[in-house]
């Protein structure tokens, strides 16, 4: 996210989480009250988009998954391993506080987290 007002980082305990706000209270709770037990159990890995003041901006999640390989297009399929299944990487959530609107953060979120997924 170059030249950016956010720099995306994984979600640590000095982050604070209190003041998010995305109008969804089940996003809300879910980074308030859930996340960190969800990484401290590696169920799920949470990125943060963070201020210049350190704010939280928006958050998305990932997590392992796995795709049955005759679900996928025989194109696709035909250039993978003949495992009945493939690792796969989930977006589980995404969410931008609403005062960070309209700046564009939600695709930059989605544009860091294909990335990620495309360097682990």
């Amino acid at each position: 996210m170059s030249r950016a007002p956010f720099h995306v980082v994984p979600l640590d305990a000095t982050h604070d989480r209190s003041a998010f706000d995305c109008d969804s209270p089940a996003l809300n709770r879910y980074l308030r009250e859930q996340v960190s037990q969800d990484v401290r159990r590696r169920v799920a890995a949470c990125f943060v988009a963070i201020t210049a003041e350190g704010r939280i901006a928006g958050y998305y999640t990932l997590a392992s998954a796995s795709l049955w390989l005759a679900d996928l297009p025989p194109s696709t399929a035909k250039r993978l391993p003949r495992y009945p299944t493939v690792p796969a990487v989930r977006m589980g959530r995404l969410a931008v506080d609403r005062r960070f609107r309209g700046q564009g953060l939600g695709g930059a979120l989605l544009a860091e987290a294909s990335e990620a997924k495309q360097h682990t």
